[in-house]
């Protein structure tokens, strides 16, 4: 038993090592990106599928971007596994943004509205997604998250424009539409390392973080910040 526990403990000490490695990356922007003229790999029927889907809908095709968290391991010859592929595609009549993530062959949905307070700096987001592992850390201020695991594109379109409405009733903030989708992806990811970087003892909290991330799965945007 005693081995059996001192593994656990290692196990767990080594994956929350590991994301926080991550995390820090993210922050300080060492993450590799490698813009992509089409898709590749396992990234390419997933993109078809929702292309089709997107432009049924007034989307349209907004950018392509590989990112790497481990640029040490570029040249490996099992780096396709830590590879992520990220499709963007914008209406811009409805000011919002469709975001695909391609990880590992399971591909997530995001959503994406992007608001600007009058006569305030910054900007404030509303993302809707089936990523079950989209709160394995904290959201920073002015991030509104909802996940709901196993929807389909067509279901998470409808939770968003709840969502949507919603946030406008509380808020004066103003639509944007975001004039380089990718680099604004990257901003906000590292908007987001950055916070929880800035938490008191974040690197120990990681665990507990992982373990009640699913609290928040399933809850629309007015039960977490209402």
């Amino acid at each position: 038993m005693y081995y059996l526990g001192a593994g656990v403990l290692f196990l767990l000490y080594f994956a929350t090592n590991s994301i926080a490695k991550v995390i820090l990356r993210l922050r300080d922007g060492e993450v590799l990106r490698r813009d992509l003229a089409a898709p590749t790999g396992g990234l390419a029927e997933a993109y078809r599928t929702v292309d089709a889907w997107a432009r049924e809908r007034g989307f349209q095709a907004a950018g392509l971007t590989m990112l790497l968290a481990y640029p040490e391991l570029a040249e490996s010859p099992g780096v396709e596994r830590f590879r992520e592929y990220m499709a963007a595609w914008v209406d811009r009549e409805q000011q919002r943004m469709l975001v695909i993530q391609h990880f590992r062959g399971k591909t997530f949905y995001h959503f994406i509205t992007l608001y600007q307070r009058q006569g305030q700096e910054g900007t404030l987001m509303v993302n809707t997604t089936n990523q079950p592992n989209e709160f394995f850390m904290p959201q920073p201020p002015g991030h509104y998250v909802q996940a709901f695991p196993g929807k389909t594109l067509d279901e998470l379109l409808v939770r968003h424009e709840q969502a949507e409405r919603w946030f406008e009733a509380q808020t004066n903030g103003q639509r944007l539409v975001a004039k380089r989708p990718l680099d604004e992806l990257e901003r906000i990811s590292r908007e987001r390392a950055a916070y929880v970087t800035g938490l008191p003892l974040w690197k120990p909290r990681l665990l507990w973080w992982q373990l009640v991330k699913g609290l928040s799965l399933n809850k629309p945007v007015q039960q977490l910040y209402g």
